[in-house]
């Protein structure tokens, strides 16, 4: 009789505990959701970028006008913290990604280029020398280009009719003087005085040391090596027999530092 006693409990006892985990089951798995949407609100939401404060549309706009001037802004849209903009330009069409708080831009690509744009190309020593001679009656020293803020410049060195020297920084592309300024201003009531910078010689003086070294016709003339403190004129010379000279003088002492020759092969 115990025996049939014990079996009931038994199967009652099993049957609780079967109840119990069925019960425990939908729980977890309410849990395991309940972290789940957690997760993709904070993601979503992003409370520790609450406190930034994100540019307007307006304001991206011109932050990108600003650092691209002339252009035009043709599309915008804000999408993850970035502006997606596409920038209209003289050059063709850009796709431009900038950062919604900080306004920097994160990348630019062009997408399109403007087949009427024009490419820039460098004028020559001669063509630089003769629009400087239509701005201004000094006589030209130097003329050397150079890179400036990473862009070429031509500086030119004069010597005006009032014996002061000037130097003007020359567009590349069309000669125009960009600004100018004066080395050596001409001494009133005062004795002369030594100066303690170098003076270099003049393009002519420097032709005439290296014509008397190899006579010719001179074909072109550079004045290199200004910013290393060692400098000196490149002068070529055609010579009658079809050759080619290259003279380079101190730009300092006039010293005929060395000679190349360039041998016609025709």
């Amino acid at each position: 009789m115990e025996e049939y006693r014990e079996q009931p409990e038994m199967k009652r006892e099993e049957h609780r505990l079967s109840n119990k985990s069925r019960f425990q089951r939908p729980v977890w798995w309410s849990l395991a959701a309940l972290v789940l949407l957690l997760i993709l609100a904070v993601s979503w939401w992003k409370p520790w970028q609450s406190g930034r404060v994100m540019l307007t549309a307006e304001a991206a706009e011109q932050s990108v006008l600003a650092q691209y001037p002339g252009g035009e802004i043709v599309n915008s849209t804000l999408k993850d913290g970035t502006y997606l903009m596409q920038l209209r330009t003289e050059t063709g069409l850009y796709d431009v990604q900038l950062d919604a708080v900080t306004s920097t831009v994160n990348s630019i690509k062009r997408l399109e280029s403007n087949p009427q744009a024009e490419e820039k190309t460098l004028w020559s020593r001669e063509q630089i020398k003769t629009e400087l001679q239509k701005q201004t009656d000094g006589e030209l020293d130097s003329l050397e280009l150079v890179e400036q803020e990473g862009s070429p410049v031509y500086n030119a060195i004069l010597i005006m009719k009032d014996n002061s020297r000037e130097q003007w920084t020359v567009d590349p592309y069309n000669g125009q003087k960009q600004s100018s300024k004066v080395l050596d201003a001409p001494a009133v009531n005062e004795p002369a005085q030594e100066n303690n910078k170098p003076q270099f010689l003049s393009e002519k003086q420097a032709e005439q040391k290296a014509l008397a070294r190899v006579p010719g016709e001179v074909d072109d003339i550079e004045l290199r090596g200004t910013n290393s403190g060692n400098p000196y004129y490149l002068v070529e010379i055609d010579l009658e027999d079809g050759r080619e000279a290259i003279v380079q003088v101190n730009a300092i002492s006039g010293a005929i530092r060395s000679v190349t020759w360039d041998e016609d092969e025709d």
